[in-house]
């Protein structure tokens, strides 16, 4: 029943992650929004999707799935929320590839900070894992200075630090369904969002079909299929079959809009996600054994 379990699970998290790789090219596909628009759209969309999950999810016992919730939880939303903002806004400002490299150092800021606030211990192996990586996100950061793309590469290492925040968020409350915290960020995003819009929220139809296809259905979808698939995947291959998104969204955009990352991106970005692939294999084999 296990092994019955876990290669479903290891289909359907594979397949979340080529879906999830589609952002980038979803944001570059928008035509007339511009990215507060495309960040109160998506936000609601997804708020409205996960809201009907989470009431069926929940068995209609709402109130007490609510209750079980802590003050301290919404941390967690505000961080989604800034991730979630950060990540469309970076992909306006700067390369697909220079975000989702940036954002793939996540779990060595979720290290870091898992070691600051609920104690965890880091191996030797993870820090020198992250130096590699630091050194990878330096070496794109430095391009964007240059190439007048270094607001979107902080607003996605901004995303890093805050997707790494969110997971130990996760992890402390791990006892609890955390849905609700998701659903309340993606409303906190949506709110945030129409008000630095200003009341401009006409954008043409395509858009909005496009953007309600993005947010209600894929990363709704997405969102449902990688929390029951992270169940029955240990942590480390997770983590390798995260790395898919981040390597398959760049390509999109550079075959179907011909964006092409430079070769420092390309550079900095291999540092990084090889540094994150290392410490998962590593992390996978101390599980094995």
């Amino acid at each position: 029943m296990y092994k019955s379990y876990y290669r479903t699970a290891l289909l359907l998290v594979i397949a979340s992650s080529v879906a999830n790789s589609a952002n980038g090219l979803i944001v570059r596909s928008v035509e007339s929004a511009g990215g507060w628009q495309i960040i109160f759209y998506r936000s609601w969309f997804l708020a409205g999707a996960l809201a009907v999950v989470f009431v069926v999810q929940s068995g209609g016992r709402v109130r007490a799935a609510i209750r079980d919730l802590r003050p301290w939880m919404v941390v967690g939303s505000l961080t989604i929320a800034a991730v979630n903002t950060c990540f469309i806004l970076s992909i306006t400002y700067t390369t697909v590839a220079n975000t989702m490299f940036l954002l793939s150092g996540a779990p060595f800021f979720a290290a870091v900070l898992g070691r600051l606030v609920l104690g965890e211990t880091v191996e030797r192996g993870v820090w020198l894992a992250m130096s590699v990586a630091l050194v990878g996100m330096a070496v794109m950061l430095w391009d964007g200075l240059g190439a007048g793309t270094l607001f979107g590469n902080a607003l996605a290492l901004l995303a890093a630090f805050g997707f790494g925040a969110f997971a130990v968020v996760l992890r402390k409350g791990r006892g609890v369904n955390m849905l609700p915290i998701v659903v309340l960020g993606a409303v906190l995003g949506g709110v945030n969002a129409g008000i630095m819009c200003g009341g401009a929220f006409a954008v043409a139809l395509r858009d909005v079909a496009l953007l309600f296809v993005w947010g209600a259905l894929l990363s709704g979808t997405v969102h449902v299929i990688f929390t029951w698939g992270s169940r029955h995947v240990p942590g480390a291959e997770l983590t390798l079959l995260i790395l898919i998104e981040f390597i398959l969204s760049p390509m999109w955009v550079w075959l179907f809009i011909d964006e092409r990352p430079s070769p420092a991106t390309l550079i900095g970005g291999a540092l990084v996600l090889a540094s994150v692939a290392s410490r998962a294999i590593g992390s996978f084999r101390g599980q094995r054994r």
